[in-house]
């Protein structure tokens, strides 16, 4: 398969990424794993996912932003320094894991405190430099290793957990696959980032100037992104451990537009840093595309999102299909890619007072609605105040920097579309839930 642009790559690799996920979230529930096998499965990604989440996403868009900065003698070594730091990180968090039993994280009477958190532990230190093949690969523009990188890799995981899943019936044998696997992408990792093998200098000065660089952005992504895992935390909490999972399958937004948002956002940055105007011309093509095609998919799903979850996993996931809407309306916020800009122009502190102020309102607001609408009052939160968070991120960039936003969205497209969106919603609401 052709692919023109290192954007449509990392496009399609994370939704090769996330669609084994799926695939697998649904072969567990027909291989007849129950619900409360399903969400230690579920369970483990998240407390991976919480633990890392904030750092390895801060760290991968600091180097997007960072490298072009660097000198010719500074690149030649900056990956291999990066795959210590990141392997230092996640020694360091793996230990803490191992000898305290998940942090608090998981729940004594739970299936995955037996043994299940020293597997988090290993599957940690493994994962934390595995990031650096795919950034790698988009910053030097290797669209074609990239995407054969992810059909790879993907393909492997969903035959290896399905096929032990199969075998075994073990909840347990699933959990020590994907830490098989996950050692494979680190071995991969490896040979990738210290590819020629020759000697290379570690820099206490390099890796200082990236760690303060690193720092706002990480903040950022803990404070902006958090919302989606203190979500988990409050329903781990507040429910009974069986609905962990009935939450996790409904808690996502619409895969695909989310993959090619967040890859197109990633790719644009460098564009952004060198060429504003081409970026703005890009990011307008791009977006128009996807709405074009995504939200009237959206749309569809939103009015079929019972009938889907019952066919796919099962009558005990019906209530997945409600939250799973809810979710779907953040894609009209997330379309609007006015953060772009904000990493452009370095401003990293910004994005931790927007993120902090984020999470605060979304704190707030899901202690309020849970007491009205539970879970689905958790999701509720998370739209309104990821929305707020984006109208001021609109409000600045075009303020500070004179970029308004129809220079970056097609106005005139996104409005009725996210209207029709938002009427979908409602009539799902009052014909279906």
């Amino acid at each position: 398969m052709k692919i023109k642009t290192t954007t449509s790559a990392y496009q399609l690799y994370q939704i090769l990424r996330l669609v084994v996920l799926v695939l697998i979230s649904i072969a567990l529930v027909k291989l007849s794993f129950s619900r409360e096998e399903t969400s230690v499965f579920e369970l483990f990604l998240f407390v991976i996912n919480i633990i890392t989440f904030f750092w390895v996403i801060g760290i991968g868009n600091s180097i997007l932003s960072y490298y072009s900065g660097l000198n010719t003698k500074e690149k030649e070594s900056f990956f291999q320094n990066i795959f210590f730091l990141l392997q230092f990180a996640g020694l360091i968090i793996a230990l803490l894991l191992y000898f305290t039993n998940g942090l608090g994280l998981v729940k004594n009477e739970d299936i995955l405190s037996i043994g299940g958190t020293k597997l988090i532990a290993f599957y940690l230190f493994f994962y934390s430099p595995t990031l650096l093949i795919e950034i790698k690969y988009i910053i030097k523009k290797e669209k074609e290793k990239l995407l054969k990188y992810g059909i790879l890799i993907f393909s492997l995981q969903l035959v290896l957990i399905i096929a032990v899943a199969a075998i075994t019936n073990s909840i347990f044998q699933v959990l020590i696959a994907m830490t098989f696997w996950i050692f494979i992408r680190w071995i991969w990792t490896i040979s990738t980032v210290f590819k020629p093998f020759g000697r290379f200098t570690l820099s206490k000065i390099l890796l200082k100037g990236f760690v303060l660089f690193s720092l706002p952005i990480i903040a950022h992504i803990l404070l902006g992104n958090g919302m989606e895992y203190i979500d988990g935390l409050i329903v781990n909490s507040s429910f009974k451990p069986d609905l962990f999972s009935v939450y996790r399958y409904g808690a996502r937004e619409f895969p695909v537009i989310l993959i090619l948002i967040g890859a197109l956002r990633s790719t644009m940055i460098p564009d952004a840093i060198e060429n504003i105007e081409n970026a703005l011309e890009n990011i307008k093509k791009e977006t128009r595309k996807i709405i074009i095609v995504f939200f009237p998919v959206a749309i569809l799903l939103m009015l079929s999102s019972k009938f889907l979850y019952t066919f796919f996993y099962s009558e005990e996931y019906t209530y997945s299909a409600l939250l799973f809407n809810i979710y779907l309306l953040i894609i009209s916020s997330r379309i609007i890619l006015a953060e772009v800009f904000i990493y452009a122009n370095k401003m990293n502190k910004l994005f931790m007072k927007v993120s902090f102020w984020e999470l605060v309102a979304n704190i707030v607001l899901s202690l309020i609605f849970l007491r009205f609408w539970g879970i689905a009052g958790i999701a509720f939160a998370t739209f309104i105040a990821f929305f707020g968070s984006k109208l001021f991120l609109v409000y600045i960039v075009h303020s500070k920097y004179d970029i308004p936003l129809n220079k970056y969205l097609d106005l005139k497209l996104y409005f009725p579309m996210t209207l029709l969106l938002y009427l979908s919603f409602i009539i799902s609401l009052f014909v279906f839930f």
